[in-house]
Parts: structure tokens; C-alpha cells; sequence
């Protein structure tokens, strides 16, 4: 469905309509309501058709008229609409799109227990972040307006763009309304465009929930100006407007309620004390914590100094002359934030466990801060087995860019994954993992009919990821598969294996999960799936189609489930991660907290060589330029055949040290100087050679 077809609410209550009766059909199954014989599959959209594929055709063709029907209806008679919308879901419940047609349908009827249950099934099927303003709009409607703003300005919330943001902002404003907030309403609503004189139902929307605001806060007369710009803009009659202005016409204004020095003239943005205080409670109640997380802002400068704050109009940031200024916002609004000159260190390299200091997210150049979102390893990069990695917790809790965890590992369903890493102190949900289980069952669906029957060589959570694409699960070769998908699981053994190699031979289609040759643990390295793929592969002669790291399907999915348009790839394994940043052509960055060495690094090959190199994961916040790979000031590298000979100048950075090493060395090889077999490394005197062990470039010799 597209994006126009979307309902947006126009009353402020919950409003619930009394809900159509349903009869029941003899096999004790409700009756579906009738489909006009002029409805036809085809008139739904090609690409909404495709994502039904995995039903067998008689099933996909009654879904898409239902939802044909929906369509027709969302606006006329919301009860049918949802009722068709019922009747898809029972015959199509795993489909994404049937899913968030049903959400829409149940949000748009007032259904709102239905529509957000709907809408966040549809939201972990689809990863689709633009339901979050639904999702938020059917808390408001259940009454709880304070998780509508929690969602909000979660970090999903903040991440959405275009009219998606809009809604977010006009759905907290309602909600800062329904809190007894309205001064918070309208701060909510002025980083918009809110220029008057434009049209449509966008900017109608606009203008109604910044006039609402307004009014809620006391400020009748611009409120009245606003429902005029609301009732001009609205050209497809989606609001009130026009009611509202006769309501408000009848009654007499209170010129007290407004001092004359604060009016404020349409588009300009006014916040009196009262606001303004709101606005600094917000930012204070959050203590030190990152201006750039979920919670609200905060300045670790000892304590915020109110008259050095400068509301600005909407789009623009104000900085006093005499302080140095930094762009954040608070509740949606671009404040100038009045910076500490206390220069913030970003931990070093080495910081460990509790040591590690939290710096502020504010540094233009930081790692982190150059991508929009942050496509995180686990094993290795995040925590190693039980126990989270130096740095991790402290750095994934402040970095302001979005994060997600993509994983090889199959054996575990995002739900298993949120928990392990909410056990480790992290913070996690579903929408935030991508596994390679569930890359592959995609990729399952894309080759077999529907229908069809998969042997699956792995975990439960493996068997039910493919149940959920529509393919029919078996853990026996006699039940003649289309397909094997093999994941790692600890049971894995013999007979199973032996199970994939019957089916393959007899001719089903191969898609392994993952090739990892090893899993990291706290022992050690243990033996991964890509060793046991191996080993049928070395008993069938056979090669499988690959969906995880480093094949394109896992990182694409990624990316996707992002809506990155600069993700940066973090991991610790050359030859999955980085090589996977390489398939789709993104940046990475590699950690040495797991499987991959400083030799490994060294002597890569070219798909495996990353854009940066830190030491561990507080290495996002150091500057982009001082860990990329290249030439570094400061440090020379001089090769006398396979001898490497590292010379510091001046005050090099350490942290510039690996980037500079790797980029030499990788030169020497490509040009045939350097055979990587005989690499050693040295420094040129003691301080250089304490400072390459401290990197554990000590081990290459």
C-alpha cells in the first residue's frame, strides 16, 4: 500500500466506533465479506503482488482483492475496509504487506488495540520504520500518550525523515497535549517548515496540529491565524479547519492572555519563560547522558546557563558570539546549545571495562558521526560469547547514530538475540537485528514455489524463520526436500548432516546461512557453520548458495532494514564482515577484538582490506581521518624487502599508527614488492617498538 494511502487521524480523542458484527461460516471460521465481481488481483500494484508470491495462487489472488478492496473502502465505510482486511490477514498472516494493510485498516476504524498489535507484526515481517507514527498515534489512542512520546524520540523515532518525521512530530505534539504538555506541543512542532502559503494535505495537517498546539497552550489569536492557514492549505478537506475557526470566532479573545511584546507573527516561532523552562526541564531530567539518545538532552558542562540558549526560527540555529555552539535538539527543535570549552577526550584504545569515559556525540568528524547508521557484528565486535566487550556497552549507549546487529549467527531468532544482548547491559530490540537465518529463509523463498518443502539443518528458530516465508519444514531427507538450508546449532552432527547430503544428491537446492569456519568465544575459537558446510560440501561435491557474510543477501537485508543511505559496516572477521562491506560497496571498519589479527590485517587481500581501523568499538569516536587507512603524518614505513621498519616524527597519533602500517604494507604487496609469507615488522627505536606492541603489531614477525 502505498504511502497515500496511509489514514492520518483527525480528531485529537481515541474515538472508538462499535465494531461490525461477524457471522461464522460452517466450518466455525468467520464468513469473509463479498467481492464485487469487477475486483481483480490485478488491480493491485505489481509490487504489492509480489510480496505474495509464497501463497499458492487461488489463496494470492482472494488476498489481493481483499486488499484491493481496503483500498477502495478506507475512507468511505472504515468498518468494511476492515473487515476485508481481517479476512486477508486469516488467509495470509506472514505476509508483511497483509499485515500493515491490516494495521492501517484497524487504525483507520478506531481499532486501536487491533491496529497496534498489527502494526508492530508488520514492523518486525517488514522492518518498515515508517509505521512508527501509526504505531505511536494507536498508543495515544489507547490512552497512553507518554509511550506515544517515547516513541517518538526513541532513536528509530528521531531517525525518520520527510514526511515520516512530520507525522512523528505532529503525533508527540498531540500527545504533549494530551499530557498536559501544550507548551511542549508547540516546541515539538517548530523545527517544520512552517512557512503559510503552501497547500496540500501535508502542510494542512501542519498547520492544524501547530494551531491545536497553540490553542491548547493559550494563544488564541495565533491559533486562529493557523487554523485560516490549515483551512486555505486544505484542498482535499482532510481537517477541520473551518469548523474550528467558526468555534473559535464565537468566543471572545482574551488580550491579557497574550503579552503584545510576544505575538508572535505567522511562521515565526514564539517561546515564552514557561516554554522555554519545559524545554530546559527536558534537557536537565536527562543528567549527563548523550544529547543523541533516546532520552532527553543533556550538557555535561556542570549545569546549563539559560540565557546562553537562543531559540531560533524554525530551520535555523542560533550560537552567542562569545561561546562556542553546537547543533542538538530537544523535543524535535534545533537549539544552539551553548558547549563547555572543557575539551571532552574520547577514550583511548586501550580504556577498559568501568575506566572507560563516555564522550559527548557532538564532534563532526568522529567515526561514528560520518554514516547514518551503524551495521554492527556481534561475536567478536560486541561481546565475545558472555561476556560484552571492553568499551562496547559504554559506546553503544552514547553514539548518536543509528545502530543495528547483523549476524551471522542463525542459531538464535532476533527475539534470542535481544535478550542475550539485554543480558550483556546493552539495549536492543527486534527491529535492530538482522540474522543471517532470516537472509536465507528469503532467499529460501525466492527459489522454491510455495508451497514447498525445506530440509533444514539447524535450530528451531532456523525451522520457523522458514515456516514464515511459507515453505514447509522437514528434518528428513525421505520426505523429499526442494531444498536444504543449513545454520549452525549445536547439535548438529552426523546424522544431520548426513540428512543434507542424501537430499542434496538426490538433487535439492543448497542455501547455507553462513560460511564461518569458526565461532569466538571466551575459550577460544569453536568450530562454525562453515566448517560443517564443508564437510558436506566435501561429501556431495556441491557448493551452496551463500545468504550470510561475506555474500551480498545478509548485508543488502541490512541496509535495507536501515534505510541507510551511509551505513559503515563494523566487525571484526576480514573475511565476513569487511569482505561483506565490500559485496555492496560501503564503507567498514575493523575491530581487533575478535577473530581477525593485526597479521591478518596486514596481508588481506584487496575485497578484504577495511576503511578504518580501531581497536575496539570506542575507536567510532576518534576522528574519521586519523583512523582511515593511508598515509598518516607523523609515521613512516620503510621497506627493505619482507622487513618493515615503522619511524615516528613529532607527536603521530597512536591511533593513526595500524591505518598507516596496513596502507603501506597492502601498497608493497599489490605492486609485487612485499611477499606477505615473509612480512616482519620492527620499530626504529624503543618508544616506536613499545608503541607497535601496545597495538600488537609486537606479534608480527
Amino acid at each position: 500500500m502505498s504511502d497515500r494511502d496511509r489514514p492520518r487521524r483527525r480528531d485529537a480523542g481515541p474515538g472508538r466506533p462499535n465494531r461490525p458484527t461477524r457471522g461464522t461460516g460452517s466450518a466455525g471460521r468467520p464468513d469473509e465479506p463479498a467481492l464485487p465481481v469487477d475486483v481483480a488481483a490485478s488491480d493491485l500494484d505489481t509490487d504489492v503482488r509480489r510480496d505474495l508470491l509464497t501463497l499458492d495462487k487461488a489463496n494470492a489472488e482472494n488476498v489481493a482483492r481483499h486488499l484491493v478492496m481496503v483500498t477502495r473502502l478506507l475512507d468511505e465505510d472504515p468498518s468494511l475496509a476492515l473487515e476485508h482486511a481481517r479476512a486477508a490477514r486469516r488467509r495470509a498472516g506472514r505476509v508483511g504487506l497483509v499485515r500493515e494493510t491490516m494495521g492501517i485498516a484497524a487504525y483507520n476504524a478506531g481499532e486501536w488495540q487491533e491496529a497496534l498489535s498489527e502494526l508492530r507484526a508488520a514492523r518486525r515481517i517488514t522492518g518498515n520504520t515508517a509505521l512508527l507514527p501509526l504505531i505511536a498515534d494507536a498508543e495515544r489512542g489507547l490512552g497512553r500518550p507518554a509511550r506515544a512520546v517515547e516513541i517518538a524520540r526513541s532513536e528509530d523515532g528521531r531517525a525518520l525523515t520527510g514526511e515520516e518525521a512530520t507525522e512523528m512530530r505532529i503525533v508527540e505534539s498531540g500527545a504533549r497535549i494530551d499530557l498536559g504538555e501544550p507548551g511542549k506541543a508547540v516546541v515539538t512542532l517548530q523545527s517544520e517548515d512552517l512557512s503559510p502559503g503552501r497547500s496540500g494535505t501535508g502542510p494542512a495537517r501542519l498547520y492544524y496540529a501547530y494551531a491545536s498546539a497553540l490553542h491548547a497552550a493559550g494563544r488564541t489569536d495565533e491559533s486562529i491565524t493557523w487554523f485560516m492557514n490549515a483551512a486555505s492549505a486544505d484542498v482535499d478537506d482532510v481537517t477541520d479547519a473551518e469548523l474550528r475557526l467558526v468555534e473559535l470566532s464565537s468566543d471572545e479573545p482574551d488580550e491579557d492572555s497574550i503579552p503584545v511584546d510576544d505575538a508572535a507573527l505567522p511562521g515565526e516561532v514564539l517561546v515564552d519563560e514557561a516554554v522555554g523552562a519545559a524545554v530546559m526541564n527536558d534537557i536537565t531530567d536527562a543528567g549527563t547522558s548523550d544529547v543523541t539518545t533516546s532520552r532527553a538532552a543533556a550538557f555535561d558542562t556542570g549545569g546549563i546557563d539559560e540565557t546562553a540558549v537562543d531559540v531560533p526560527t524554525p530551520g535555523d540555529t542560533v550560537a552567542r558570539e562569545d561561546t562556542v555552539a553546537r547543533d542538538d535538539t530537544v523535543d524535535g527543535v534545533a537549539v544552539a546549545a551553548v558547549a563547555s570549552e572543557q575539551t571532552h577526550q574520547a577514550p583511548t584504545a586501550g580504556t577498559r571495562g568501568g575506566d572507560t569515559t563516555a564522550p559527548v556525540t557532538s564532534d563532526p568528524v568522529s567515526l561514528a558521526s560520518r554514516y547514518d547508521a551503524l551495521l554492527l557484528d556481534l561475536d567478536g565486535t560486541v561481546f565475545a560469547g558472555h561476556r560484552a566487550l571492553p568499551g562496547a556497552r559504554e559506546t553503544l549507549e552514547t553514539v548518536g547514530t543509528a545502530r543495528y546487529f547483523v549476524t551471522n549467527n542463525a542459531s538464535r531468532r532476533p527475539s534470542e538475540v535481544v535478550a542475550h544482548l539485554v543480558e550483556l547491559g546493552f539495549e536492543a530490540t527486534e527491529e535492530q537485528v538482522v540474522t543471517s537465518a532470516q537472509s536465507a529463509a528469503r532467499l529460501l523463498s525466492e527459489h522454491l514455489e510455495p508451497g514447498s518443502r525445506a530440509l533444514v539443518i539447524g535450530t528451531d528458530g532456523l525451522a520457523q524463520e522458514v515456516r514464515e516465508v511459507g515453505i514447509g519444514v522437514t528434518r528428513s531427507a525421505d520426505d523429499r526436500p526442494a531444498a536444504v538450508i543449513q545454520g549452525h546449532s549445536p547439535d548438529t552432527g552426523w546424522a544431520q548432516l548426513s540428512e543434507a547430503a542424501l537430499a542434496i544428491n538426490a538433487g535439492a537446492l543448497w542455501i547455507a546461512c553462513n560460511t564461518d569456519a569458526t565461532l569466538p568465544s571466551e575459550r577460544g575459537k569453536l568450530v562454525g557453520n562453515g566448517s560443517m558446510v564443508a564437510a558436506v560440501a566435501h561429501a556431495t561435491g556441491q557448493q551452496p548458495l551463500v545468504a550470510g557474510k561475506p555474500a551480498a543477501p545478509l548485508m543488502a537485508d541490512a541496509i535495507s532494514r536501515s534505510r541507510a543511505s551511509r551505513p559503515l559496516v563494523v566487525g571484526d572477521r576480514l573475511d565476513t564482515d569487511i569482505e561483506g562491506a565490500h559485496s555492496v560497496g560501503v564503507d567498514s571498519v575493523l575491530v581487533l577484538t575478535g577473530v581477525s589479527s593485526v597479521t591478518d590485517l596486514l596481508v588481506a587481500p584487496p575485497e578484504q582490506r577495511p576503511t578504518y581501523v580501531i581497536s575496539d568499538l570506542t575507536g567510532l569516536y576518534h576522528d574519521a581521518d586519523t583512523v582511515r587507512a593511508g598515509a598518516h603524518d607523523g609515521w613512516h614505513v620503510e621497506l627493505d624487502g619482507p622487513a618493515a621498519t615503522v619511524r615516528r616524527d613529532g607527536s603521530a597519533k597512536t591511533e593513526s599508527l595500524l591505518p598507516a602500517l596496513a596502507s603501506a604494507v597492502w601498497f608493497a604487496i599489490d605492486e609485487g614488492a612485499l611477499d606477505p609469507a615473509d612480512l616482519s615488522v620492527s620499530g626504529s627505536d624503543t618508544e616506536v617498538r613499545e608503541v607497535l606492541e601496545s597495538v600488537g603489531v609486537g606479534r608480527v614477525r
